[in-house]
């Protein structure tokens, strides 16, 4: 008798264990919910974000760049959030050349307005040329 209630707890706790692993979702939660950019409303970052440096100085672009949770733990930007970016209105404009790059810079368009991406160590930073 002990030795199948020990069976059945071990079954439940594997049991547990499986379905825990099987419902966490494969992108951090900070890629869950979004706000617009400081610098570009339109534009989504993850809610989590935290606002780090936000420049205005340079004459070609402003940008502001960000510190996500679980920033540090991906190699490039969650396709969730590229398709959140698609999902508010952005287009994605390819440039094969700077695809070859380890961090290469995305570009999106949204009407007259376009906004590079770029995901370096700990930082997402959203740049927007003075152009726009």
């Amino acid at each position: 008798m002990k030795r199948k209630v020990e069976s059945l707890a071990f079954c439940l706790f594997c049991s547990s264990l499986l379905l825990l692993a099987g419902c966490t979702s494969e992108e951090p939660s900070s890629w869950a919910v979004y706000d617009g950019a400081t610098i570009e409303e339109s534009f989504p970052v993850p809610k989590e974000a935290s606002k780090t440096d936000v420049t205005a100085d340079n004459t070609k672009m402003s940008y502001v760049r960000y510190s996500v949770p679980g920033l540090d733990s991906l190699s490039q930007i969650p396709e969730a959030y590229l398709d959140v970016i698609k999902a508010w209105g952005w287009t994605e404009q390819t440039d094969l050349e700077n695809l070859e790059e380890p961090n290469p810079i995305l570009i999106f368009s949204k009407g007259k307005t376009t906004v590079h991406l770029s995901l370096e160590g700990d930082y997402l930073t959203v740049l927007v040329p003075k152009g726009n």
